[in-house]
């Protein structure tokens, strides 16, 4: 903002400057490395244009980096924008020449996040972030996000909004944090820590803080006690910018467009660009202001009467002798004529325009208001001290103050280091998601006449993640659908009891039973079960899978696909849970079918439920459990997992695989480090959690379910040839829904289309 006082230093310290050093590869292959960070300023305030600017200048310099930027939900645009942008989306892409159009580097407006969080729909907001995101994302090296303020969206708690924004997206989080002028070491601290916590509680993670605004006096001082208070708990200062006259200035052409004023004397565009960080009012004598300029030690605008001839004369003279007084322009006001009429004012207005002959001095920009002072400085007051995109001295200023005050280099380093890259459940849906977007599999749906089959079918079929056939009688159908207000006109609906196709299954299905003396009346009367013909329609590839069980017992909807669908390569048919916990995805297997399994029958579930943890994009570390940690117990139960071990390592030596190990010391790397002492490539990092039978695997996954918020999907069945999954009757629309997309995914796995 404009001050009335004398400017100041405008560093506090020298500035330290950093070698460049090229810390990615040709490409920016952050291979292992966060391909993303999220920037957010936990004070709440929309300051963070230097910090922006500086570090997605330092990376695409010393990168060669395709570096993007992406505001998940948009701020407003700048005041007087023509353009409607999101204030940094506008500044970045102009300055920075960053190649996506603006429109696709945000996902929504804060309008629209306002109202999705005023009916509690985060899930819509983070899917609608996520999606954009990704969308964004490809094309990039990295991308560099930036959250959302409080001033930027008019929300109540925009800490939560960006930790779950960040932690959904899997990212870590670099907190940007400004000091005000009474700030101290102590209450910065304390600030920052509360901060980090806000964040971690919402699963978010902290990779730093960059200081902002320090205070004039001793900023130095103060960054070092502040890095000192962090130390000790781990929060890594990765510079500390001091408040910058130039920056908290306010442009000419800001005040310009404030007051609605008029260019009188000057050129129309880069003398506009000068900043003025102090305002003289020149009432007095011009002793009085020539001891006023003397003072002054930022750029300042002059604002007089345009009846001061004494005034314009006198500032014609310094500029026309070369005076070092720091003058970046006039403000001429008048309750009258926007031009005032004597020749000597005119004379003078001329020699400050440069208009004089010889004079080699840069034009002097003169603005002319009509109101009287009092009125232009209080329309002033309003201007905001904004990076523009038109602002090039600012922004070359910025970059030069971020190089000086941040090291960069470090945190580059960090960004390029191998990172723990976590699969957040709502990455991992999306991933799925897109997969059936991609490739649409045709997934049967025998239960016609449940509600909740139907709404998912329509919405299923809405949003095109699959090609859905339901079965049942067509009339019946359509008159629930219209009852219900579904839309199911681009479904199939086949009634299986007067089916075309019914003498094809007939036959398949004899063939496939005839080991068992199964007849063709026999296999008639078993197809008018819909579960028995949607399993003879995959198993004869007009269609892709089956999904059922919501109004059907477990063994009603998977003995048809036992009879048929049962694999040669791997006779043994077990199940999974999808555990999509608040920050991370587990595999739990098996949980649903197999009762006491034998060591090799353990064995078989941990290899089959690793290339199911692998089809969903997963790479499998998997833990098999028991309630002893390597040879800390003994016992048949301990023994019998020691066996499925060997067993397992010796099918696939491929998998990181180990066990016995307890819950704990498989997902937890911290009491893995106590239990473990060998290296290890599961321990603390498990992803496929092998239970060593159906009692503690059952109760496990509903316990964690309950106790956590966690959404378990499955049981998705493995061991068949084809997909074939059973639904809880118990089971939601949004169940259903997520529960035909991991079939269709595992569709594609059966068909090498992943």
């Amino acid at each position: 903002m404009l001050s009335l006082r004398p400017g100041r230093k405008l560093f506090g310290t020298a500035g330290r400057r950093f070698e460049v050093t090229k810390l990615f590869s040709e490409k920016a292959t952050l291979q292992g490395s966060t391909d993303a960070i999220y920037i957010t300023n936990v004070d709440g305030r929309r300051n963070n244009s230097p910090i922006l600017l500086g570090l997605i200048d330092y990376l695409e310099r010393t990168s060669a980096s395709n570096v993007g930027f992406f505001q998940p939900v948009a701020e407003s645009p700048y005041p007087h924008s023509t353009t409607g942008l999101p204030r940094h989306v506008e500044l970045l892409h102009e300055a920075l020449k960053l190649r996506r159009e603006p429109k696709d580097m945000s996902a929504m407006t804060a309008q629209e996040a306002i109202k999705l969080l005023a009916v509690g729909n985060w899930n819509e907001l983070l899917d609608r972030v996520i999606t954009s995101y990704q969308d964004y994302k490809r094309g990039h090296d990295l991308v560099i996000l930036e959250g959302i303020t409080t001033g930027g969206a008019g929300l109540v708690n925009t800490m939560e909004l960006n930790a779950r924004i960040a932690s959904s997206i899997g990212t870590p989080v670099m907190m940007a944090l400004d000091a005000r002028n009474d700030s101290t070491a102590e209450s910065l601290v304390n600030s920052a820590l509360i901060a980090r916590q806000g964040l971690i509680r919402n699963q978010a993670k902290v990779m730093g803080i960059i200081l902002n605004k320090l205070p004039h006096g001793d900023p130095a001082g103060l960054e070092a006690d502040i890095r000192a208070g962090l130390k000790d708990v781990g929060l890594p200062v990765f510079g500390a910018l001091p408040m910058d006259p130039l920056l908290s200035s306010v442009r000419l052409d800001e005040i310009k467009a404030v007051l609605g004023a008029t260019l009188a004397y000057g050129p129309q565009n880069a003398a506009l660009d000068s900043a003025a960080s102090e305002v003289i009012v020149a009432t007095g004598t011009v002793n009085e202001l020539l001891s006023q300029l003397a003072a002054c030690r930022g750029p300042c605008l002059v604002v007089t009467s345009q009846d001061r001839t004494d005034v314009l004369l006198a500032v014609a003279a310094m500029r026309l002798l070369g005076s070092p007084l720091p003058i970046s322009g006039m403000l001429l006001t008048s309750a009258g004529s926007p031009r005032p009429c004597s020749e000597a004012a005119e004379a003078a207005l001329r020699a400050c325009y440069g208009g004089l002959e010889g004079s080699n001095h840069l034009p002097l920009p003169i603005l002319s208001v009509d109101m009287p002072a009092y009125d232009a400085l209080q329309a002033m007051s309003r201007a905001s001290a904004a990076i523009l995109p038109s602002s090039h001295a600012k922004i070359e200023h910025a970059k030069l103050l971020f190089e000086r005050h941040v090291d960069a280099e470090a945190l580059a380093t960090e960004l390029a280091a191998p990172q723990d890259q976590r699969l957040t459940p709502k990455m991992f849906m999306h991933q799925i998601m897109q997969q059936c977007l991609e490739k649409p599999q045709n997934i049967v749906l025998p239960e016609g006449m449940d509600k909740r089959v139907l709404a998912a079918a329509a919405e299923i079929a809405a949003k095109k993640l699959a090609k859905i056939t339901i079965l049942g009688k067509p009339d019946q159908i359509s008159t629930e659908a219209r009852r219900l207000g579904l839309d199911l006109s681009s479904c199939s609906i086949i009634d299986h009891t007067a089916s075309p196709d019914l003498e094809k299954y007939v036959d398949a299905l004899v063939e496939a039973r005839k080991h068992k003396g199964l007849k063709p009346d026999q296999a008639r009367d078993a197809l008018g079960d819909p579960n028995t013909f949607g399993v003879m329609m995959v198993q004869t590839g007009d269609s892709d899978g089956m999904v059922s069980g919501a109004a059907h017992t477990t063994a009603a909807t998977i003995r048809p696909a036992l009879q048929v669908l049962r694999g040669p390569e791997s006779p043994l048919v077990s199940s999974v849970f999808l555990m999509c916990l608040p920050h991370k995805v587990l595999v739990y297997g098996d949980c649903a079918v197999n009762v006491s399994p034998a060591a090799d029958q353990l064995a078989q579930i941990a290899v089959t439920s690793a290339d199911t943890a692998r089809a969903f994009g997963l790479e499998p570390r998997v833990a098999m459990l028991s309630y002893s940690t390597g040879t800390s117990g003994s016992g048949p139960e301990v023994e019998r997992v020691a066996e499925a071990v060997k067993i397992a390592k010796g099918m696939r030596p491929d998998l990181m695989l180990e066990g016995p190990i307890q819950y704990d010391a498989a997902v937890d790397p911290t009491i893995a480090a106590a239990k473990i002492k060998a290296p290890s490539d599961v321990a603390g990092q498990a992803n496929v959690c092998i239970f060593p039978d159906l009692n503690t695997g059952n109760n496990t996954y509903k316990a964690v379910q309950q106790s956590t918020g966690a959404i378990a999907m499955g049981p998705i069945m493995q061991g068949f040839v084809k997909p074939v999954n059973d639904l809880s009757r118990g089971c939601t629309i949004n169940d259903i829904i997520n529960t035909v997309a991991c079939t269709s995914m595992q569709s594609l796995g059966v068909k090498g289309e992943r």
